[in-house]
């Protein structure tokens, strides 16, 4: 009688708590940067470990956005056409974020005299958590910007991070990657993009 009982219990906390992670680990489906900063704000992001790299056929054009670097600058998307440009959505606490980290120094190390920035977009950090991590803990140099509200996140649509975008110098995403991304991925798509 006692075991049934706490079957009985271990099924609803296990029910309760599948609830919970659902409800808690999803994106509406918002696809414009005209959120209120209070809708952004609820929607949490999971991490996604990986899958494959996927061309933008037709390509699509990259949505525009201003974000705020971590030396207070503000960096617009459009402003860089005529370079070829990686976006990363990550945060600090994303293990396969921090796993990818590497490789995207030493790609923004490689590349940036060749046409190439790397923008580095935390998700729903603030610069007092995101700048430790980036350059006292790690000394990553690449130009990381801050998405506090989640708005850029919302209007690309990215429901789970790391995500890696490649925008040609056209300002057309060429390559879509969701998931951890190896340096040999990221010079594939690098190198398919406008020369």
């Amino acid at each position: 009688m006692k075991k049934n009982i706490l079957l009985a219990v271990a099924a609803v906390l296990l029910v309760v708590a599948a609830a919970y992670v659902t409800n808690n680990n999803s994106f509406s489906n918002a696809a414009t940067t005209s959120l209120t900063t209070a809708e952004a704000s609820h929607s949490p992001i999971v991490e996604q470990a990986e899958q494959p790299i996927t061309p933008s056929e037709p390509k699509e054009q990259a949505i525009d956005f201003t974000l705020t670097d971590m030396d207070g600058n503000q960096v617009t998307l459009s402003d860089l056409r005529g370079k070829n440009v990686y976006i990363n959505f990550w945060t600090t606490w994303c293990k396969w974020c921090k796993k990818e980290m590497p490789d995207i120094e030493k790609i923004h190390q490689q590349y940036k005299d060749k046409d190439l920035i790397v923008l580095a977009i935390n998700v729903g950090e603030d610069k007092e958590k995101a700048k430790p991590y980036i350059e006292e803990d790690n000394g990553y140099s690449f130009r990381v910007l801050l998405d506090t509200d989640k708005q850029v996140t919302e209007a690309y649509q990215v429901r789970s991070i790391p995500v890696s975008l490649f925008v040609d110098k056209e300002g057309n995403i060429a390559h879509k990657k969701v998931g951890f991304m190896t340096e040999e991925e990221m010079k594939s798509a690098i190198n398919e993009l406008s020369p």
